[in-house]
C-alpha cells in the first residue's frame, strides 16, 4: 500500500477503494446514536429531489450493493417503484470521508425479505407497519399507532453504478471516482 506522508487514507486507487468500502460497512449496534446513517434522494413527486436520513444495514461488495430497511407504505417506496434511479450520500467522521453513490433501488418484500425481519430486535418491528402510512397527515402529533406487521417491511437494495470518494483528511484533501462499468478501477480527481 502506497501512502503519502501528507494523507492518512492511501494514495493508491484500489486501497482507496477499500477504505470507501470500509466506510459502507453498517454498524450494528444497540446504541442508535452510533448507526451508519446515510442520506438516500431519491427522483420524487414532479421530478424534484426527495431526500431523508436512512440507515444502512447492509452491504455486498461482490453485488456492489447496500440495503436500506423501510416500511413499504412510506413514499420513497412509490417514488422508487416511478423512477428507481436513487443516490447516497455519506458522511463517516470517523475516517473524515464523504461517499456519494449512485445506482438504482429494488424493493424487496414477502418471503425474499423474512430473514432479515426474522433478525431485527423486538423494539424495531413496530416501525414496519405504522396506521395511518407513513407521511400521512395527522391531528396531533401522536394521532397514530405503531403495530408489527411483517406484510409492510421492506429492503432497499440499491445496486451501485459509481463512488465519489472524497477524503478530507488533513492536510490534504484526496478524491477518487469509481465507476462499475469499468470494474472500479478508478481515477483520481481534484477534491
Amino acid at each position: 500500500m502506497t501512502h503519502d506522508m501528507n494523507t492518512s487514507h492511501p494514495v493508491d486507487l484500489a486501497q482507496f477503494l477499500n477504505t470507501a468500502w470500509s466506510a459502507l460497512a453498517p454498524q450494528i449496534v444497540a446504541d442508535k446514536r452510533k448507526a451508519q446513517v446515510v442520506t438516500l434522494s431519491t427522483v420524487g413527486q414532479g421530478g424534484a429531489p426527495a431526500a431523508r436520513s436512512v440507515v444502512l444495514r447492509a452491504n455486498d461488495r461482490s453485488r456492489a450493493s447496500v440495503d436500506i430497511f423501510t416500511d413499504a407504505a412510506t413514499p420513497k417506496c412509490a417514488e422508487i417503484t416511478n423512477d428507481p434511479r436513487a443516490a447516497l450520500t455519506l458522511w463517516h467522521a470517523d475516517f473524515q470521508l464523504q461517499l456519494r453513490l449512485s445506482g438504482t433501488i429494488e424493493i424487496i418484500e414477502g418471503t425474499q425479505a423474512h430473514a432479515a425481519w426474522s433478525s431485527l430486535p423486538d423494539l424495531a418491528l413496530p416501525n414496519y407497519g405504522v396506521s395511518p402510512s407513513p407521511g400521512s397527515n395527522i391531528p396531533t402529533p401522536t394521532s397514530y399507532t405503531r403495530q408489527p406487521d411483517q406484510a409492510r417491511f421492506a429492503i432497499l437494495r440499491m445496486t451501485l453504478f459509481d463512488m465519489d470518494v472524497v477524503s478530507l483528511a488533513a492536510p490534504i484533501h484526496i478524491r477518487a471516482f469509481y465507476e462499475r462499468r469499468d470494474g472500479w478501477r478508478g481515477l483520481w480527481r481534484v477534491p
